[in-house]
């Protein structure tokens, strides 16, 4: 990060007055959390191009924006009603305790147990904080009417058993509770993440002082030709190399290939099943490849390493499948930054592991530092928390007491040898003391302590860091408990008290608890102070460790020779520090129409001479967790990608698509009308026929049933009868020979989703498969596909009320949902509903269903083996229909077989009887292309062609009172 700061451009001192907003710190500071009224939102012109100072500070309000509404909504209803059971907008944490401080190598996390939502709830899981996340705490006297301490969530609950525990870093070091008899209440928002907005409100702040190329791209933008991108002047031919793998683009790909490796900006649009992934790849090849020889070419090459091509996804699962294909076909040698694949061969090449391997690796000279504030740290707790009574020398030492006040605490000290009672320590203050634990009000703050006291929890060691217990005296925690019920009034009388002795056995025995308490007051007020600033010095030396970390990273992927490297849209922000160390000068983004703008404004380095997004608007935008801020003129939910086409800014779209057979791709057709068809889709070895539909590989089944929402006021919704006659559909076609993993069923609503996963578990014979059932929302399928889709509109009518749309009206959602399928795409829903529900769904609507022509009805037609076509009606028809196709298929098992259709199937085969034959695996465009690009790679010629065209040493601090 240090690295990158030193090369941005400086700021003119006339202009940093009005840039305040860059000089913001990341985590929102607590008047913003506290506001009664929200900010003024800046409004985005889509129509025109904004200053660019204008620009990133609206996108940088809007983000602070998201990050803090939902929880300053929280503060102020909780502000009015404390004793609130819910919130609309946050998740309430309850009797919350400070209980120790865990040193970690990213800071101190401050562990917190608490009362968890949910939790005493018979049957409904307790709600996990989740790490990252954006918290606001308050004492539970204050309620947030003058108090608000902000923090973000270190880690998850760390133990299943009760308490459970939550580990937060403060925002602001000055504000780290220590005291551990202090209850709290805490807040955490419902919605959005938090640790993906700060570090793009981060990289605005940077943007906005650094310049780029790009810049008269996003702020001056023009319809004329764009220029070639620099590097290529370095080139032998002012050209890219082409590998042999663009032998295998069509027409439409290889002109994308050629603006994507020419092109300063290349925008890219990829419809459903045109092979935009393996355009990429190749694409990706030939810009390692043109790096290689232009370092090749230096004359000091040697001592300047290959810059590594920067290429970026939306989603976890879409960088591991480019990555993968990159390992799988020998493009280059990649790294993956970030660590949430799921994908072993990927996990190989992390960040983590090459650096692990790497003989380059050097070891961090500030942890020596940061162990040496640990035990500092523990050592003043341990101060702050003793197991036993102050002592009188410490208070002398403090300035609290006077020398006639320490002397005449000791100077009887030797009659206080004996143990005192109630198993106090002994001491001089334990027999000052002595006198007034016999007073009668001590049993009943003795009783008051007990809640207090019972939310520790120390003691014991975890397995991810040394648990230190520091205990608070039992005394002193009665003390407390006793003065915390009587008020403020006893501290001004203690004050008075103290003031007025000389001899502190002067003071009556029913005083001494109070002054006593007002001694460990002040006490504790300048430990504690001591306490944040150690704190406020270990998390800087903690920075300075990922600092050096991240130096660290920059030497091991030079010295590994890394030419490719991976990361979220989210880690492009979130590393920005590393990548603009590593000087890249190629950026390419897959799901560029789906990333927000913002992620990718503040990732455009000046190093960057190259920026190639691949996309479709018309396909998925960005989400934004508000509603205001996915409408004008603030919508977050849009793309650089789609800006950038509506201001006429030239792109290339992709035209052949090797996935839906003819019949599927006219519904397809009316959102992108120059789409047309490879000979591989009209050929029925790779595209067969459905079975059990009698070549009626499209229909649309409608219906009147009505919806119902999942919690009775929620925002799901499912349809009981629609899910149960695609469960019952499903069965039949598993039944006539479909391959269960051929078969995906999508619906618009998550509560649709599990419903049909429960029915599919219910069912007998479903159930009994050794598969796992993709059911999923159309938003997380958009880039995957399937022989066949079964969709599942959802709405219907709602009580009176008549069949709404909702968001199945949006037509990148139509898109996603109508071209997913191969082989077979069945619509189950109310027609009515998407028809004439709004005019917006109607646009989207009416002509997919005029597509489908004479295919749809009430019911849905199916062709049984003897050829008699049955019209299914309602779900209770499927269980006759269903019975008699068993018995008609399998009532006798072959021997040797299970009874199983694909059993008897495989056994009829291997026999050469006449059956059904079981249906091969099918690929999927991108893989039938990559499967000729991997025989072009084991078979290339040595040249190709060169033409114009919690770790260890975690310390855990823990407090027991």
């Amino acid at each position: 990060m240090a690295g990158h700061m030193q090369q941005s451009v400086s700021t003119p001192p006339d202009s940093r007055e009005h840039r305040k907003w860059c000089r913001e710190p990341e985590v929102p500071l607590a008047a913003e959390i506290m506001a009664s009224e929200p900010p003024v939102l800046p409004k985005i012109d889509e129509a025109r191009c904004m200053p660019k100072d204008e620009y990133l500070e609206a996108q940088y309000r809007l983000h602070r924006y998201e990050a803090t509404e939902l929880l300053r909504r929280a503060v102020v209803q909780y502000r009015q009603n404390p004793t609130i059971e819910a919130s609309e907008h946050a998740f309430i944490y309850r009797q919350a305790f400070v209980t120790g401080y865990k040193l970690t190598r990213f800071g101190a996390a401050c562990r917190i147990s608490a009362e968890l939502p949910g939790s005493d709830k018979f049957g409904e899981k307790p709600t996990l904080p989740v790490s990252g996340s954006l918290m606001a705490l308050s004492t539970r006297f204050d309620g947030f009417r003058n108090k608000c301490f902000v923090a973000t969530v270190a880690r998850d609950t760390v133990d299943d058993a009760s308490p459970a525990f939550v580990e937060i870093f403060w925002a602001d070091s000055n504000d780290a509770v220590i005291d551990p008899t202090l209850e709290l209440v805490m807040l955490q928002p419902k919605e959005g993440y938090f640790e993906s907005v700060r570090h793009v409100m981060v990289g605005l702040q940077q943007a906005a002082s650094s310049k780029s190329k790009f810049d008269a791209y996003l702020y001056e933008p023009s319809q004329k030709s764009h220029r070639d991108a620099d590097y290529l002047r370095e080139t032998p031919r002012n050209s890219a190399i082409v590998p042999k793998s663009a032998c295998h683009l069509d027409p439409s790909q290889l002109q994308a290939f050629q603006i994507a490796t020419s092109r300063e900006l290349a925008i890219i649009q990829g419809p459903p099943g045109t092979g935009k992934t393996f355009t990429s790849l190749v694409a990706i090849e030939s810009h390692v490849k043109t790096l290689q020889v232009i370092r090749r070419n230096q004359v000091d090459g040697a001592s300047h390493p290959m810059p590594p091509v920067i290429i970026a996804a939306q989603t976890n699962h879409a960088l591991d499948q480019l990555l993968s294909r990159c390992i799988d076909l020998g493009i280059g040698k990649p790294v993956r930054l970030g660590g949430r694949s799921q994908d072993d061969k990927i996990k190989e090449w992390s960040m983590q592991n090459v650096r692990q391997r790497s003989k380059a690796t050097k070891p961090n000279g500030r942890e020596r530092t940061r162990r040496s504030l640990a035990r500092e740290l523990q050592l003043a707790m341990k101060k702050c928390w003793t197991t036993g009574l102050l002592e009188t020398d410490d208070l002398r030492e403090a300035g609290l007491i006077t020398d006639d006040q320490h002397r005449s605490l000791t100077q009887d000290e030797w009659e206080t040898g004996e143990e005192a009672a109630d198993g106090e320590s002994s001491g001089a203050i334990a027999k000052w003391l002595d006198d007034y634990v016999q007073q009668r009000d001590y049993q009943k703050a003795k009783q008051n302590s007990v809640q207090q006291s019972d939310h520790g929890g120390a003691g014991k060691v975890e397995r991810d860091g040394e648990f230190v217990p520091i205990e608070m005296a039992s005394l002193e925690c009665i003390l407390k408990a006793l003065h915390d019920c009587e008020g403020g009034n006893w501290l001004h009388r203690a004050k008075r008290l103290l003031a007025r002795h000389s001899d502190m056995y002067r003071i009556k025995p029913a005083e001494r608890g109070s002054v006593y308490c007002f001694l460990y007051k002040e006490h504790f007020a300048e430990a504690t102070s001591r306490i944040q600033d150690l704190l406020r010095l270990y998390n800087e030396n903690c920075d300075g460790i990922q600092r050096a970390q991240c130096d660290n990273n920059v030497r091991v992927i030079h010295a590994e020779g890394i030419q490719i490297l991976g990361c979220t849209t989210t880690g492009l922000v979130k590393y920005r520090g590393l990548l603009a160390q590593l000087r890249p000068r190629i950026l390419l983004i897959e799901e560029a129409a789906e990333t927000r703008e913002a992620n990718i404004i503040a990732a455009l380095f000046p190093s960057i001479e190259q920026l190639v997004l691949v996309g479709d608007h018309q396909q998925l935008t960005p989400h934004a967790d508000l509603r205001e801020l996915c409408d004008a003129p603030h919508r977050l939910s849009f793309s650089l990608f789609e800006r950038m086409v509506n201001v006429k800014v030239p792109y290339c779209a992709l035209r052949v698509q090797r996935r839906m057979i003819p019949r599927l791709r006219e519904v397809v057709q009316v959102f992108y009308p120059n789409l047309t068809d490879h000979a591989i889709v009209k050929d029925p070895h790779h595209r067969p026929p459905v079975p059990g539909m009698g070549g009626r590989n499209l229909w649309w089944f409608r219906h009147q049933w009505p919806q119902a929402r999942t919690d009775g006021s929620g925002f799901s919704f499912w349809n009981l009868k629609e899910a149960s006659m695609i469960v019952g559909f499903t069965q039949y076609l598993v039944m006539s020979g479909a391959d269960p993993k051929k078969i995906t069923i999508l619906a618009y609503y998550n509560g649709q989703v599990g419903l049909i996963r429960k029915q599919l578990m219910q069912n007998a014979y479903l159930s009994s498969f050794d598969v796992e059932w993709s059911v999923r929302t159309i938003d997380g399928f958009q880039g995957e596909e399937n022989d066949i889709i079964l969709l599942s509109l959802v709405r219907g009518p709602d009580g009176n009320r008549k069949a709404m749309p909702g968001f199945v009206a949006d037509e990148n959602r139509a898109v996603v949902a109508t071209s997913r399928g191969r082989c077979g795409f069945y619509i189950f829903g109310n027609s009515d509903a998407v028809l004439r529900g709004n005019s917006r769904s109607q646009r989207t609507w009416e002509k997919v269903f005029d597509v489908f022509g004479r295919q749809n009805g009430e019911y849905i037609p199916i062709t049984t083996a003897a050829g008699a076509v049955i019209n299914i009606h309602w779900p209770e028809e499927w269980r006759r229909v269903l019975a008699d196709h068993k018995g008609s298929s399998s009532d006798t098992p072959i021997a040797g077989t299970s009874g199983r259709v694909e059993d008897a199937v495989d056994q009829i085969e291997a026999q050469g009887l006449p059956g059904t034959p079981k249906p091969g695996r099918h690929m999927s465009s991108d893989e039938l292309l990559q499967k000729g690009m991997r025989n072009v790679f084991f078979e290339r010629e040595t040249q190709d062609v060169d033409t114009s065209s919690d770790s260890e040493g975690d310390v855990l601090i823990s407090f027991t009172p």
